[in-house]
């Protein structure tokens, strides 16, 4: 399985950043069992697009062999353009009290099953 996840570097921790289309970068990640390792963490090539942010990450996500997207949330236009790729996207929610989590910790409840599969677009600045 490789899995996406929209990230940015801050000081010796990756985090997730909670609006897909605007994360400055993503890591793509490799999954075998229960193990799991960094491919690659690129920088986003449409992040000072005005509009098609997502749907142009989708696709260069597609050329990357993506096959998972693991995400606190997804805008309309990328959710359905995942959708219609066959790619599965699971949702994470951060501990109460904190807006995000680390890469880490997000593959961690991948990996225990504590992801949700996603039955719709889940905007930044919906409660989670």
């Amino acid at each position: 399985m490789r899995i996406a996840v929209p990230v940015v570097k801050s000081g010796d921790k990756i985090l997730l950043v909670p609006h897909f289309g605007r994360a400055p970068s993503f890591a793509i990640i490799d999954l075998d069992g229960n193990s799991y390792r960094i491919v690659e963490i690129f920088q986003n090539p449409f992040l000072t697009h005005s509009h098609g942010r997502g749907v142009g990450v989708v696709n260069e996500l597609v050329k990357k062999g993506v096959n998972t997207l693991l995400s606190l949330g997804a805008g309309y236009g990328a959710y359905y353009r995942l959708r219609e790729l066959g790619i599965k996207i699971y949702y994470v929610t951060p501990p109460q009290g904190k807006k995000t989590m680390t890469l880490q910790e997000a593959m961690e409840m991948f990996l225990a099953g504590k992801a949700e599969e996603a039955t719709g677009p889940r905007e930044e600045d919906e409660s989670h």
